[in-house]
């Protein structure tokens, strides 16, 4: 296989992880109306230590880096709640 090859599969995978990316999006804006109807707060730090303790242990069980794997989370998890915070008039998205 060609280095070409290989860079397209790699831009291929890296476009899945966008689309996926967009997806957990969409789902943070259906959990914010959620929150606001239950009268919740944005930022949930107990929900939080639950994904970021289930994504390490899965990358652990994965043989990837876990550290790395939590860092990538803490930024999908912000992207999350900024997201929450823009359906809910206080954020600063586009």
């Amino acid at each position: 296989m060609s280095l070409d090859a290989v860079r397209n599969g790699v831009q291929e995978i890296d476009e899945r992880i966008i689309d996926l990316i967009m997806e957990r999006q969409r789902l943070a804006a259906q959990i914010a109306r959620l929150k606001q109807e239950n009268d919740l707060p944005i930022r949930d730090e107990a929900q939080r230590r639950i994904v970021l303790d289930r994504v390490f242990t899965y990358a652990v069980e994965s043989r990837i880096d876990p550290v790395a794997v939590r860092r990538v989370f803490e930024i999908l998890i912000e992207m999350n709640e900024e997201r929450q915070r823009e359906c809910s008039g206080d954020g600063n998205l586009p």
